[in-house]
């Protein structure tokens, strides 16, 4: 973990020179708005415990909340979550896999460019997901694990797929295990299949079993790693029955 750490920040740090870092955060150069000031002009998109975000003048915004004494203490003691998604929004780029471009991380704020309206995220194109194997399977050759791979985290825009929400990613400079890119196919696969089920359109075993192969076989080919089995089948199902927490 703590060699994760430290490659984390010397991601964030080995940018040349892209970004400044002084008082706690990485700025991109020429970067000057201030969070807390374009937070409060933004339209809000979620206000929760955990995070408050929301969308102004291009700018998407991310305010990491610690309300309760606990989640402060907590927050206090871990590297920053905005730090986590610049090293790996930087590691995506180096391997030319899209995701929108960090402006600015600090402990309680992350700022990234916004999306445009074109871009169509994969919870309303279900159909698009298979295309996102391949990528998925370049991030994960790249030494990224992206930690929360659902349909609402994939984008297609301009031709390419893309990656948002990287709080959970984790940077494996000496490649990932074959359990972490197992969870990152199941999650994929159930989040696929939930799609279907919130439409009342459930899948047919038949239909979840070929989508499976198919998304297996493309991952292989492009990573040599075979997860078609027993555990992979178990984790989708879980993962498909699971109601999340709000």
């Amino acid at each position: 973990m703590l060699r994760e750490l430290v490659t984390t920040l010397m991601d964030c740090r080995r940018t040349g020179g892209d970004y400044l870092f002084g008082k706690g955060r990485f700025v991109l150069r020429g970067f000057t708005a201030d969070p807390a000031f374009e937070l409060s002009k933004c339209a809000i998109i979620k206000d929760s415990n955990t995070t408050t975000t929301g969308t102004a003048h291009g700018l998407f915004l991310k305010r990491y909340n610690c309300r309760g004494l606990w989640r402060t203490l907590k927050r206090s003691l871990q590297l920053p979550r905005s730090y986590e998604c610049l090293a790996a929004a930087i590691r995506l780029r180096q391997a030319e896999i899209a995701t929108p471009t960090v402006f600015l991380a600090s402990r309680y704020y992350l700022i990234t460019e916004a999306l445009p309206e074109n871009a169509v995220f994969l919870d309303k194109q279900p159909e698009l997901t298979s295309g996102a194997v391949p990528v998925l399977a370049e991030m994960h050759n790249a030494g990224i694990y992206h930690g929360d791979v659902n349909l609402r985290n994939i984008y297609f825009l301009n031709g390419k797929y893309g990656f948002i929400d990287l709080d959970s990613a984790r940077i494996f400079p000496k490649g990932i295990s074959k359990s972490l890119r197992r969870q990152e196919i199941a999650r994929l696969i159930s989040s696929y299949a939930r799609e279907f089920n919130s439409r009342g359109e459930p899948l047919s075993e038949s239909a979840l079993d070929g989508f499976t192969k198919q998304v297996t076989a493309c991952y292989r080919e492009k990573t040599g790693t075979d997860l078609l089995d027993a555990k992979l089948n178990e984790r989708i199902q879980y993962l498909i029955r699971r109601v999340r927490r709000r």
